[in-house]
């Protein structure tokens, strides 16, 4: 499966909870991160979207771009309640996305991809 992780500048969260996902599946699944900032270091783009079989959103602001850009991608987005007050090595952001990456990765091996 294909994974990608967004947030607002793609500086902090998204490749950090790209970081956690990848430990905890081994790099079994393929992963990206992106923002969705023009100015950010990698800008979220529809490639990106089609890409991704789940996209990991960290707040409902981000979730509520990609709706507006690309309808199509809704049921693939999962909001994870992250937000934006995190450093990349923050040992709380990291322990939450290792909770939250868990419980999501949990719910898609179990066959059930929950709604946000």
């Amino acid at each position: 499966m294909n994974f990608l992780f967004v947030c607002t500048a793609n500086v902090s969260r998204s490749p950090a909870a790209e970081a956690v996902f990848r430990q905890i599946t081994n790099g079994t699944c393929d992963t990206r991160s992106a923002g969705i900032s023009r100015f950010c270091p990698r800008p979220l783009s529809a490639e990106d979207v089609r890409w991704a079989d789940v996209v990991a959103v960290m707040e409902w602001d981000h979730r509520a771009f990609i709706v507006e850009r690309w309808p199509e991608a809704a049921p693939k987005l999962r909001v994870l309640e992250i937000e934006d007050r995190y450093h990349r090595h923050d040992p709380v952001l990291l322990h939450l996305l290792e909770v939250k990456l868990g419980t999501l990765l949990a719910e898609i091996e179990s066959g059930g991809m929950i709604g946000s």
